[in-house]
C-alpha cells in the first residue's frame, strides 16, 4: 500500500520539477532578499520602538524611586528634628521639676523651721 503512495509522490514531485534558468533562479534569489531585508527593516523599527519605550519606563521608574527616596529623607530629617526638639524640651522640663523639687524642698524646709 506505500508503494502506489510513494509512486503518486514521486510522479508528482517529477511533473513539478522543472529546469529554471540562471536569470529566473537570480530574479527569484533578488526577490526573497528583498523581502527578506523589508521583514528585517520592519523588525528593527519594531525593536527600536520597544527599545525607545523600554527607555521611557526605565526613566519614569529611575524618576519615581528618586522622588520616593527624596520624600523618605525629607520626612526622616523632620522626625530627626522634631524628636531633637523633644529632648531638648524634656531635658527643660526635667531641670524645671528638679529646680521645682529643690523649692519645694527648700520651703518645706523653711515652714518646718518656723514651726519649730
Amino acid at each position: 500500500m506505500n508503494e502506489p503512495k510513494r509512486d503518486y509522490i514521486e510522479r508528482a514531485l517529477i511533473k513539478l520539477k522543472r529546469q529554471y534558468s540562471k536569470d529566473e533562479v537570480v530574479s527569484l534569489l533578488f526577490k526573497q532578499i528583498s523581502e527578506k531585508d523589508f521583514l528585517i527593516g520592519q523588525q528593527q523599527s519594531e525593536i527600536d520602538e520597544l527599545k525607545f519605550e523600554l527607555e521611557k519606563i526605565n526613566k519614569n521608574t529611575i524618576n519615581k524611586y528618586a522622588k520616593i527616596k527624596a520624600r523618605k529623607d525629607e520626612l526622616y530629617n523632620n522626625l530627626l528634628n522634631i524628636n531633637n526638639k523633644k529632648i531638648k524640651e524634656v531635658r527643660e522640663l526635667t531641670r524645671l521639676r528638679d529646680d521645682l523639687i529643690a523649692k519645694n524642698f527648700a520651703l518645706q524646709k523653711e515652714l518646718n523651721d518656723k514651726n519649730n
